[in-house]
């Protein structure tokens, strides 16, 4: 039980603690890196309340679409549309929004891409891109 006693220790601790305690800002929905093709798409809430779906494309069949090597894009969710988009998810009664959007990353991205195409036809869901 020594090492328990260890100042090393006690500060890894409480490294551990501070970190748990820190609010999370933004969650990684995505990041593949497969044969020189790289995709990462996060997620944040802005100062106002809306949340910010961002993603980046690099590689050569970004190339072969837009003519540049590199894609980055964006759509924000205003706040007063953030309930209603999760409900397209089938998630009702979000209390953590970062949470539940990181449930719906990685091997359920696809679904946060459809709800996304499925809330532009009613929801003012603002689209940014750059080559």
């Amino acid at each position: 039980m020594q090492w328990l006693e260890d100042a090393d220790y006690q500060e890894l601790i409480e490294s551990v603690r501070r970190v748990r305690l820190t609010p999370r800002t933004e969650v990684v929905l995505l990041d593949e890196s497969l044969d020189g093709e790289y995709r990462r798409v996060t997620a944040k809430l802005t100062d106002d309340g809306n949340l910010v779906i961002f993603g980046q494309d690099i590689g050569a069949s970004v190339e072969r679409l837009f003519g540049s090597d590199e894609y980055e894009y964006s759509h924000t969710i205003p706040a007063c549309c953030i309930a209603a988009f999760f409900e397209l998810l089938g998630a009702r009664q979000v209390t953590d929004i970062l949470g539940a959007i990181d449930h719906f990353g990685r091997g359920r991205y696809s679904e946060t891409i459809k709800a996304l195409e499925e809330a532009k036809k009613t929801m003012p869901i603002e689209f940014w891109s750059r080559f």
